[in-house]
């Protein structure tokens, strides 16, 4: 499986990657840039399984995507507003985590490139009780609201590797991926 660093280098160049989990398992990336806008989908070999949108809000500050009036991925039924969304059937697979680390490597580098002063920082507001879970242990700080919660990110320089679980994998091929036979 390639680094996460060499997948953001190759969507960023390419607008297209894949991921090889070391379960075999293969998932293509897409990435577009339009305008302020960076779009990250996630597609197994017949549909689109997730997608995550950030908006460049200047001076080094990144949001996911809160609108209500954007839905950017036609093929997620219900989305409107969602700035990341992995179908249900996908869902505690770490596609998630996956996307968001994908979506914050990408908007680094833009920062690193694009840089015009400010700190870095990732904004992700109306985290729902079903995603909570997902951005904590990717590190946001999560701050505690009446009605919204939203969260941070801050680490300009590190992003943690992608893991993607065995959708349909046997115990015997995880078995044999844990002993490397």
């Amino acid at each position: 499986m390639p680094s996460t660093a060499s997948l953001i280098d190759d969507l960023w160049n390419e607008g297209v990657a894949i991921l090889t989990t070391s379960f075999g398992e293969k998932y293509k990336i897409l990435f577009s840039r339009p305008a302020d806008f960076f779009d990250i989908v996630i597609a197994d070999s017949f549909e689109p399984i997730g997608f995550i949108t950030l908006k460049n809000e200047g001076a080094g500050t990144y949001s996911i995507v809160n609108d209500t009036k954007v839905n950017p991925h036609p093929s997620f039924i219900n989305t409107p507003g969602h700035g990341i969304e992995v179908k249900n059937k996908f869902r505690k697979k770490g596609v998630g985590a996956a996307l968001l680390s994908i979506g914050i490597g990408i908007v680094q580098k833009d920062w690193r490139l694009n840089s015009r002063g400010g700190d870095f920082k990732v904004v992700a507001s109306d985290i729902t009780g079903q995603g909570l879970g997902c951005y904590q242990n990717f590190g946001f700080v999560i701050m505690e609201g009446m009605r919204v919660s939203s969260g941070y990110y801050n680490d300009s320089g590190t992003v943690p590797e992608i893991n993607i679980l065995a959708g349909r994998a046997s115990f015997f091929k995880r078995l044999k991926t844990r002993l490397r036979i």
